[in-house]
């Protein structure tokens, strides 16, 4: 073990030594591009802090930092958003931007699961509502792009948007539900660019935001295994009785839109069943 920590930590420095090199030289020659990186395959501490510690020293700044985040939990994804930018601001280097390069639902099993070769576990993995790209994997995207617009984070690709192939958003002959769940979320975006707030409570998380004129506002509301049957919002400064209209998207429909009432300022959102479920409720 020990041979092997000291090859690593050869191999790391043999890297950042690698990359301050490059990051000068094309800074040197390029000023006008951005160049960052180095796309770990995770938030891994110890290696930015030798990159920016390097950086430090030469006297360069990297334009930003990069990781992927393959995992089923978003508090861990948005703790190593903080951590990134902590450690940037640490090292002084405050207009680092974040970037998670690659980020996608990760189910229980992890990459063993999903490459296994057993017909059980492969069913579990490919087909259900749990599945790699099933209800709650969409409503993980969900809950993810919601709290991203709110944090420090500066950019994230989702893995991936292939027209086929397990890892994209449809098979050949039908979308998956990310794909419907990724289309929510950009509808509800572009209507309502001017973002309000976002917040999450017990594996629900809220999302508000209004157009540009203030006179349209909507609330994404993402279930993501909370366990609960319904969900009730209390809303200030509208029409106590009256009706909205509320897209759902769940395991049995996909943006289907239905109205509710507004009663007393409270909208009861119902769940289908048991599994994750997102609505779009619009004012």
């Amino acid at each position: 073990k020990k041979k092997k920590k000291a090859r690593d930590i050869k191999r790391r420095d043999l890297f950042v030594k690698f990359f301050v090199t490059c990051l000068k030289r094309l800074k040197s020659e390029f000023p006008e591009i951005k160049v960052g990186g180095p796309a770990l395959c995770w938030m891994n501490e110890s290696y930015f802090r030798a990159i920016l510690e390097a950086c430090k020293k030469e006297g360069i700044a990297p334009d930003f930092i990069s990781w992927h985040h393959y995992t089923g939990h978003p508090p861990v994804v948005m703790n190593a958003i903080k951590k990134g930018r902590a450690l940037c601001d640490e090292y002084g280097f405050k207009n680092c931007e974040l970037i998670i390069n690659e980020w996608h639902y990760m189910g229980p099993g992890g990459f063993s699961a999903l490459r296994s070769a057993d017909p059980e576990v492969r069913k579990k993995v490919w087909s259900g509502p749990g599945s790699h790209n099933g209800i709650v994997s969409s409503c993980f995207n969900l809950t993810l792009l919601s709290k991203f617009q709110t944090s420090k984070l500066d950019q994230a690709f989702y893995y991936g948007c292939s027209h086929t192939g397990s890892w994209g958003y449809k098979d050949g002959y039908s979308k998956y539900k990310v794909y419907y769940g990724l289309k929510m979320f950009g509808d509800f975006i572009k209507a309502l660019p001017v973002i309000c707030k976002s917040e999450s409570v017990d594996g629900i998380t809220t999302f508000a935001a209004k157009s540009e004129d203030g006179l349209r506002k909507g609330v994404l509301v993402v279930d993501y295994l909370s366990g609960k049957n319904e969900i009730v919002l209390e809303f200030k400064g509208v029409d106590k009785d009256s009706e909205t209209w509320v897209y759902v998207h769940d395991n049995t429909r996909d943006s289907e839109l239905i109205t509710a009432p507004l009663r007393d300022g409270k909208i009861v959102l119902k769940k289908a069943d048991d599994n994750c479920a997102a609505f779009s409720v619009w004012f």
